[in-house]
């Protein structure tokens, strides 16, 4: 997906995001491209010259002002996918630049954090939601928490995974975690939840799954701490491994995030029906439906209660299971390629 010298059908244009093994943009433009094959779709960046298209595809509210100049050069429409909450968040100690990100993927979001968006800045209103000519959300909460400062309708296009994967065993007690190392998932939340897990599960194991993606000395900190009397030997981080390898092994899906659009490593869990316990954040009660257990927001408490409802009780736990898998047969991937498909059509691209 590489920009060159013919025109594609659409250019994806994605801010500062690089290549991800776990989530993020990069991987979502990958399966939707897949799984649009009778387009030609290319992946342009911003501060490259994107190359020639029919349609112009910002991957975040930071990319459009790119997508935009692009477009108008070569007379052609912008489309603008939300995948991030509009919500201002700063961990803190460390603040974001001065332009307002998209800080569940790396690229500009439409939160007030950094002077945009929420905090009412028009200018940045205008460069992005006004200069598409259709905004889509990918889930019913990140469309809601835009749509006051956007002005206008969002559609939503929910994200969707493959469907149908390899069950998972649930042999082991296994809690499994798949996202970025970064401050805003709130790793040291899930670490606190599940050294109280393991006070009453001495079994349950902690596995990783995802590249370091924070501030300098962030992920050593976190490795730090599962090295620590009651999780020593209990944590496994992989780095940016393949989550398919792992999902058939996890008894249970956790998250701790302060903040999510539609994550997609809860829908790929669910796939594999896989239960999750996450926060009640953003749209991870959207992302998680009937197969899992939402909980109270930053309360590493009831994190760990959550996973233990899980692990204690075998009966439940299938019901979870059985309810996760029947929910990502609902909606899949191909369903969420076909409303791309549809939008490119009515923007000129067949």
């Amino acid at each position: 997906m590489s920009p060159g010298s013919l025109e594609f059908d659409v250019c994806m244009v994605a801010s500062g995001i690089g290549p991800s093994t776990v989530g993020g943009v990069t991987r979502w433009a990958d399966a939707l491209a897949g799984g649009l094959p009778s387009l030609r779709i290319g992946m342009g960046r911003v501060g490259a010259p994107l190359p020639p298209a029919r349609c112009y595809h910002a991957l975040s509210p930071a990319a459009v002002p790119a997508a935009t100049a692009a477009a108008r050069a070569h007379g052609r429409p912008v489309l603008l996918t939300l995948h991030a909450m509009a919500d201002p968040w700063e961990p803190d100690g460390w603040r974001w630049p001065t332009m307002p990100q998209d800080v569940s993927h790396g690229g500009g979001g439409g939160g007030g954090g950094g002077g945009g968006g929420g905090g009412g800045n028009n200018v940045w209103i205008d460069r992005t939601y006004g200069s598409a000519e259709v905004v889509v959300a990918v889930g019913a909460a990140v469309a809601a928490s835009h749509r006051s400062d956007a002005g206008r309708e969002i559609r939503v296009i929910a994200n969707g995974d493959a469907g149908r994967r390899r069950r998972a065993a649930r042999d082991e007690p296994v809690v499994g975690f798949v996202g970025r190392l970064a401050p805003i998932k709130r790793l040291e939340r899930l670490l606190e939840a599940m050294q109280m897990v393991r006070e009453v599960n001495r079994d349950a194991h902690l596995v990783v799954i995802g590249p370091d993606d924070g501030p300098p000395g962030y992920a050593d900190e976190l490795r730090e701490r599962a090295a620590r009397p009651g999780l020593r030997g209990a944590v496994t981080f992989t780095g940016a491994a393949r989550p398919e390898r792992w999902y058939p092994r996890f008894a249970v899906m956790a998250m701790s995030s302060d903040t999510e659009g539609m994550p997609l490593a809860v829908l790929e869990a669910r796939a594999h029906g896989v239960p999750c316990v996450g926060p009640d954040v953003g749209g991870m009660r959207e992302a998680i439906g009937e197969g899992g257990i939402v909980v109270a927001p930053g309360d590493p408490h009831a994190l760990a209660d959550g996973i233990l409802a899980v692990l204690g009780d075998a009966r439940r736990a299938t019901e979870l299971a059985e309810a996760a898998y029947a929910d990502a047969q609902r909606w899949t991937a191909a369903d969420t390629a076909a409303g791309y498909a549809d939008l490119y059509a009515r923007l000129g691209v067949r």
